[in-house]
C-alpha cells in the first residue's frame, strides 16, 4: 500500500466524525445553491410559468427516471469489465452517490469523489479512473455520432463542420478496440479482470446512444411546457442536445465547465424559438436535473453509508488484504499477458 493510501486512511480514521458531519453540510450547501439559483433567476421563470403546461412535467420525469437508469446500467456495465467482483447493484449506488459531484467545478470532485468509494472496496484507483474515462470517450463518441446524424437534419449545415466530429467518432471507437483497449490497461499495470469483447463495446455505446436520445427526448418535451412546438422538430432537439453535451465533453478536463454545455444548448434552440425563451428552457432542464440529482444521490448516500459506513474506515496500520489481492491478482494477470503475448 502507497504512503499516500495510508495518510489518506489514518486521516479519515482520526476525523471520522468530522468527515461525516462535513459531508451532510455539503448535501445542505448543494441544495442552498440550487435554491439560490431559482432565486437569482425567478423573474424569467415567473414570466414564463404563468401560463406553462405543467402536464409535460409528468412525461419530463418519467424520462429523466429512464435516461437515469441508463446511465447507471452504462457505468454499471463498463465498470464490472474492471472489476466483476463487485455486484452490479454497488455500482449503482456508488454512481448515484458520485453523479451530484458532476455540479461541481472540475473534474477531480467526480472521478476523486468514485475513486475513493471504490478505494474502500479494495479496487486499486487506475481501475475507477481508467472506466471513467472509458465512460467519457463513450459520451463523446455518442454525443459527437448523433450531433452529426441530426443538426444537419435541422438546418442548413456546412458539411465541412461535420469533420471534427466525425474525427471524435473514429479516434474514440479506434481507442475502445478491444485490442487496444487491453493493451492501454495493460501498460497502466492493472490488465482487465477479464478479456472486453467487441459486442461489449457496441453494447456501451448503444446504451449511451440510448441515454443521449433520451436526453434529447427531456427537452423536447421542456420546450412543450411553454410552447407546442411539433413533432417535426424533435429530431433537431435530439442533435442540439447531442452537441451540448459534446460541447461539455470539450471542458471536461478543466477546472470549469464555463457552462459551454448550456450556451450550447441555448444557442441551438435559439433557432426555433425566442432567445429569453431559450434560456429559460436551458436554465430550468439545469435546475430540475439538479434538483432530481440532489434528491436521489442524498437517498443513495444514505443507503451506501448503510453498505459501508464512512465514519468506519480502516486505519493505515491495518492492511486492506482485498486490495492486497486485488494488487496481486493484477500483477499475475500481467505477467500471464506477457507470456502468451
Amino acid at each position: 500500500m502507497s504512503s499516500f493510501s495510508e495518510k489518506i486512511k489514518t486521516f479519515y480514521a482520526r476525523h471520522s466524525r468530522v468527515i461525516k458531519v462535513l459531508l451532510y453540510i455539503a448535501w445542505a450547501v448543494l441544495f442552498a445553491f440550487l435554491a439560490y439559483t431559482v432565486w437569482k433567476s425567478r423573474q424569467q421563470l415567473l414570466l414564463y410559468l404563468v401560463n406553462a403546461n405543467y402536464s409535460q412535467f409528468i412525461i419530463i420525469t418519467i424520462i429523466y427516471l429512464i435516461a437515469l437508469f441508463l446511465a447507471v446500467l452504462n457505468w454499471s456495465v463498463i465498470m464490472h469489465a474492471f472489476d466483476s467482483a463487485i455486484s452490479l447493484w454497488m455500482h449503482a449506488k456508488i454512481y448515484l452517490v458520485s453523479m451530484v459531484s458532476r455540479r461541481l467545478p472540475g473534474t477531480i470532485w467526480y472521478v476523486g469523489g468514485r475513486m475513493l468509494l471504490y478505494k474502500h472496496l479494495g479496487v486499486p484507483s487506475i481501475n475507477t479512473a481508467s472506466a471513467s474515462g472509458i465512460e467519457f470517450i463513450i459520451s463523446f463518441i455518442a454525443d459527437a455520432l448523433l450531433a452529426a446524424i441530426f443538426i444537419p437534419l435541422g438546418i442548413n449545415l456546412s458539411k465541412t463542420l461535420l469533420i471534427p466530429l466525425g474525427i471524435v467518432v473514429i479516434l474514440g471507437l479506434y481507442i475502445l478496440q478491444p485490442t487496444n483497449l487491453g493493451k492501454i490497461m495493460v501498460r497502466l499495470k492493472h490488465p482487465l479482470a477479464q478479456p472486453v469483447r467487441t459486442g461489449q463495446v457496441f453494447g456501451w455505446l448503444f446504451l449511451r446512444i440510448a441515454l443521449v436520445l433520451t436526453g434529447g427526448l427531456m427537452i423536447f418535451f421542456t420546450i412543450r411546457i411553454f410552447t407546442p412546438i411539433g413533432f417535426d422538430l424533435l429530431l433537431f432537439v435530439l442533435g442540439a442536445r447531442a452537441l451540448s453535451g459534446a460541447a461539455g465533453m470539450l471542458t471536461y478536463l478543466l477546472p470549469s465547465s464555463m457552462g459551454a454545455s448550456d450556451i450550447t444548448l441555448l444557442a441551438m434552440l435559439s433557432s426555433i424559438v425566442p432567445t429569453p425563451l431559450a434560456t429559460v428552457i436551458a436554465l430550468l432542464v439545469r435546475i430540475y436535473t439538479t434538483l432530481f440529482e440532489l434528491i436521489i444521490g442524498f437517498i443513495f448516500f444514505i443507503i451506501l453509508n448503510k453498505s459501508f459506513p464512512f465514519s468506519i474506515l480502516k486505519s493505515a496500520k491495518e492492511e486492506d488484504p482485498e486490495e492486497k489481492l486485488n494488487e496481486e491478482y493484477s500483477e499475475e494477470r500481467l505477467q500471464e499477458y506477457q507470456i502468451h503475448s
